[in-house]
């Protein structure tokens, strides 16, 4: 019975969450990320725990939501995969290679010596290093959309800044990948990294094998047997979960997985099959509209606002999004002087989903506690809401902008 009881409170929290979530995508209508009110519901509903109102006390620590959640953060990485592939990785070009390169290494050696060193004065290695890979991910689907609504998609700054995405997203996951190994070896030695660059090596060489050898021959042979929707959908989300399974397996975060999986498969592989007028995104998309929104809300749950926001956690907010802005900043520095170099620089600071699924990882493993998660999401939020207000005043101003944009 009290099982029973306990399945009726996930399947009416569910609802309530869900539904939530998606009325709380209003807040784009004033200019500002959906994932802002996703993660405004799950501190709302972190309150109601805190007075122990209803069964929200009991979900914060549900197991089955946080494998749903979970879900949620796989399918997130998996559609950003669907979206880059190896051929805009080989034609980045050198601009978005460096500025790509650039931006993660200031921002994870702020994170790491700057805030971990300086500001909270931690001798915890594995702490220092997970904020540097908090502050060196970066979300660039923010400042698209705002590229898109300002009419300067084709500018050569904001070329840079797509390009340089593809390849930031790839180096952001491989510092993820190895700093989330040496928080779960026991002992850090040089043996121990070695065993992760290791894993991490094994891991892409697999991937690179199966996708160049394997996956080709494998869709057609499915599709062989049912061409419908259905199996296109199955395979997508199977190939996501194995793969994801496959990371986790060596040692390395789950997302890493879902991320590369996303990039293995194309559009190609499946109009050869005489699919054409599948979109694998837009395929995918109703299960990302149930998943993906309940991850956001499940992490806002896990900050208590009444208990971990103070003093020290509003300037350790700070702290972070003066390091997570300028590191991103800086990234242009080497850019020839006919473009854009504060369009560039502001373009790939939002943190956004990617930064919370860092910080989400950081939490998860018990690395970060939970004023420090609570300050990470301070700067989520901050770095998330000054892009597009920022990007607009440098396109209305025209500050630094010596090209016709």
């Amino acid at each position: 019975s009290t099982a029973a009881n306990k399945g009726n409170s996930l399947f009416i929290a569910l609802a309530i969450i869900v539904l939530a979530a998606n009325l709380a995508s209003i807040v784009g209508k004033i200019g500002l990320p959906e994932v802002i009110g996703e993660l405004g519901v799950g501190m709302g509903i972190a309150l109601l725990a805190h007075f122990h109102i209803g069964f929200w006390a009991e979900m914060i620590q549900n197991q089955t939501l946080i494998i749903l959640a979970e879900v949620g953060s796989i399918l997130l990485l998996f559609e950003i995969g669907l979206g880059s592939s190896f051929n805009e990785l080989l034609a980045v070009g050198k601009h978005g290679a460096v500025c790509a390169v650039l931006g993660v290494i200031l921002p994870f050696a702020l994170g790491c010596f700057g805030i971990g060193y300086g500001i909270l004065h931690s001798h915890d290695l594995k702490l220092n290093l997970f904020l540097g890979a908090t502050l060196a991910a970066t979300s660039t689907g923010l400042s698209v959309r705002v590229f898109r609504d300002l009419g300067i998609l084709a500018n050569p700054a904001c070329q840079i800044v797509l390009a340089a995405s593809v390849i930031d997203d790839i180096l952001g996951l491989i510092i993820l990948a190895v700093v989330s190994g040496l928080v779960l070896t026991p002992a850090m030695n040089y043996l121990s990294i070695a065993q992760i660059v290791a894993s991490v090596a094994l891991f892409f060489m697999v991937t690179y094998l199966f996708a160049r050898y394997a996956l080709k021959q494998l869709v057609q042979a499915l599709l062989k047997l049912n061409h419908q929707e259905s199996m296109v959908v199955g395979i997508l989300f199977s190939l996501c979960l194995f793969w994801s399974w496959f990371a986790a397996t060596l040692g390395l975060a789950s997302i890493i997985g879902a991320f590369v999986a996303g990039i293995m498969l194309d559009e190609l592989t499946f109009h050869r099959q005489g699919l054409n007028n599948y979109n694998l995104t837009t395929m995918l998309k109703p299960l990302n509209q149930i998943f993906v929104p309940v991850f956001f809300v499940y992490a806002g749950m896990q900050v208590d606002l009444l208990a971990v926001i103070n003093w020290n956690t509003l300037c350790l907010g700070f702290y972070l999004s003066v390091a997570a802005v300028l590191g991103k900043l800086a990234c242009g520095i080497f850019l020839p002087k006919e473009i854009n170099r504060w369009i560039v620089g502001f373009g790939m600071v939002p943190r956004g989903e990617i930064g919370l699924i860092f910080a989400f990882g950081g939490s998860t493993l018990g690395v970060f506690n939970a004023q420090i998660f609570a300050a990470i999401l301070l700067m989520i939020v901050v770095t998330t809401i000054i892009t597009p207000i920022a990007l607009r005043l440098l396109v209305v101003l025209g500050v630094g902008d010596e090209s016709t944009i």
